[in-house]
């Protein structure tokens, strides 16, 4: 099996989204799961969530495909979890605030 084979796809819309064949852009962790927001290879926004403690279900959709302004706002509200270099290669470099 190759490496294609492994990676995991969800189909939203039409399309799929891999979580290991794009660029995570930040990541917010409590108690019960994790939420990383990604960018695919083609400029889409999606979060991908998964249970933090083993056996417990996740209640709804796993991945949540978000436009621009809904990303952005997703990091804004998880500033400490931005991944800074992909962020700045992504985006720019901000200005200091």
């Amino acid at each position: 099996m190759g490496d294609k084979e492994k990676r995991r796809r969800f189909y939203v819309g039409g399309r799929w989204y891999s979580p290991d064949c794009a660029t995570p852009l930040c990541r917010y962790a409590d108690i019960f799961e994790a939420v990383t927001l990604y960018q695919t290879e083609k400029g889409a926004f999606f979060t991908f969530r998964e249970s933090t403690v083993d056996g417990l279900g996740i209640d709804g959709a796993a991945v949540e495909v978000l436009g621009k302004a809904a990303a952005r706002s997703f990091m804004d509200e998880h500033a400490a979890g931005i991944i800074t270099a992909n962020y700045d290669r992504i985006f720019g470099e901000p200005k200091e605030g």
